[in-house]
């Protein structure tokens, strides 16, 4: 098969949404394929059906004065900074393809190459990541505009999860303490796998002839057709919508990578509760009964198990039903 590569060197957060937009909503049933890549500056970027509202920290937003943009994309909130190489699979739904894990599953070869290409081995998971030696190392969004099939992601070289962490939505400061640590723990960039992870120039290089070993003729450009440029001029973003009362995508949280979860609780009475899950198994537990020797026993345990029931009776005593009910409204254990 042949696909365009169009690499564009790095785009104004606002210009990086638009270009994929304008490119799909070009792109007709006989043109081929299209492989976006991209950097731009650092910003936070909305799913589609997600509320800055409900997601993100108004006062944090406006002091550290980070763009947030409504991206056509699914998925959760993301943060997008220099350190990352983004790209955009662009497909005519001609091509048979009109559903996200359909797409996934026929370019992660292609990722899964590019990593191989600089000694890293990842494998894909779930219809949407990347992963290696356990942790996620890349995540993909996708939406159908126009006449294509759109999957975006981003290969992760060098991330600071500071300003992403500032901005999030949190009921304290200690959620947020423990979000960078559940971040560093889950998410790694490159730069945790290798002391010299490649530049981006290197990867933007190195992905035709990736490609061509698996018999896709590359058509490198690093410019669009005069229709595409009016297209990109002319695409709409939806703005975040601050006002919006849409619930959080993760109710008392956020989503941390596939079945990882961190999430708080506060009752009006006092009492809070703060759990990070992942597996199906409690990671992390602080709840203001108890010290954190005690939640410690709450580690590893399955939810629902014996072994918690157990332990939380053990700790709640009189109050196991209570407390009981708490964890059941807190926990998130998948999407």
């Amino acid at each position: 098969m042949q696909l365009r590569i169009i690499s564009l060197g790095v785009l104004s957060p606002e210009l990086l949404h638009k270009t994929y937009v304008g490119l799909a909503e070009t792109q007709s049933d006989s043109d081929l394929p299209i492989l976006l890549l991209v950097q731009s500056a650092a910003h936070l970027s909305l799913g589609a059906a997600q509320s800055a509202g409900a997601e993100l920290d108004l006062r944090a937003f406006k002091k550290l004065g980070v763009p947030v943009l409504q991206r056509s994309l699914g998925g959760g909130l993301v943060w997008v900074d220099g350190g990352q190489l983004n790209y955009f699979f662009i497909f005519p739904t001609a091509w048979g393809m009109h559903r996200a894990p359909e797409l996934f599953d026929y370019i992660a070869p292609w990722i899964v190459a590019l990593y191989a290409h600089f000694g890293v081995l990842v494998e894909a998971r779930d219809g949407h990541d990347f992963w290696c030696a356990g942790r996620k190392i890349s995540g993909t969004g996708a939406a159908s505009i126009g006449r294509s099939l759109v999957l975006g992601g981003s290969v992760m070289l060098h991330v600071d999860w500071q300003n992403f962490v500032a901005c999030v939505a949190a009921p304290s400061q200690a959620f947020r303490a423990w979000l960078v640590e559940a971040l560093e723990d889950s998410v790694w960039s490159w730069s945790q796998l290798s002391s010299s992870p490649p530049t981006p120039e290197a990867i933007r290089s190195a992905f035709p002839n990736v490609l061509e070993k698996l018999g896709v003729q590359a058509v490198v450009e690093t410019v669009l057709s005069r229709d595409e440029q009016r297209a990109v001029a002319e695409a709409e973003l939806e703005e975040p919508e601050w006002e919006d009362r849409r619930s959080r995508r993760v109710a008392a949280g956020i989503k941390i990578k596939a079945g990882a979860f961190l999430t708080e609780s506060h009752w009006p009475e006092g009492p809070y509760l703060r759990i990070w899950t992942e597996n199906g198994c409690f990671r992390k537990v602080e709840g203001s009964p108890w010290t954190e020797s005690e939640t410690q026993t709450f580690i590893g345990l399955q939810k629902d198990s014996r072994a918690f029931n157990a332990a939380l009776q053990q700790l709640a005593g009189d109050e196991y039903a209570l407390w009981a009910a708490r964890f059941a409204e807190t926990a998130v254990w998948k999407d």
